[in-house]
């Protein structure tokens, strides 16, 4: 299996109520960090829900940010939950959207993954800021190990 470094960072921050924020290159393992904290969530009991703005059958549930807590809650319910939500950056004003969910005070932990590119993160970072924490995956010269900065 491949080591991941973040994997044990993203455990511990699941019960911070801040947005974990992954982000890094494409290719980098986003998705398969975010998937393995998803599986060993569910491992503890845990409901969780994963959503992709790479599927087109899950775009619409990012219309507003009332049509994403009611996915959220027909999914999950009304209690604790995890929402993975995958490749953000494909969200027009993902800061903002990121925000107002947030500021709703859901009861559900967001885990959030999105391109590492410098306009995403400034525009993620002036939204969020109190309300989220990075975790940067770059590949290390192997591809295989992953780290914070």
């Amino acid at each position: 299996m491949i080591q991941r470094t973040l994997f044990e960072e993203l455990k511990n921050h699941a019960s911070q109520k801040e947005i974990s924020l992954i982000v890094g290159p494409r290719q980098a393992g986003k998705t398969t960090l975010m998937l393995l904290l998803k599986n060993h969530l569910e491992k503890q009991g845990m409901k969780t829900l994963y959503l992709s703005l790479d599927f087109e059958s899950d775009r619409s549930f990012f219309s507003s940010q009332r049509s994403l807590p009611r996915k959220i809650e027909l999914e999950i319910g009304k209690e604790k939950g995890f929402v993975c939500i995958d490749e953000i950056q494909r969200k027009e004003n993902a800061g903002l959207f990121l925000k107002g969910l947030c500021d709703m005070n859901l009861p559900h932990k967001l885990i959030v993954s999105g391109s590492g590119s410098l306009e995403l993160k400034e525009k993620i970072h002036e939204s969020l800021v109190g309300r989220k924490r990075f975790n940067r995956s770059v590949p290390k010269p192997t591809g295989l190990t992953h780290s914070l900065p």
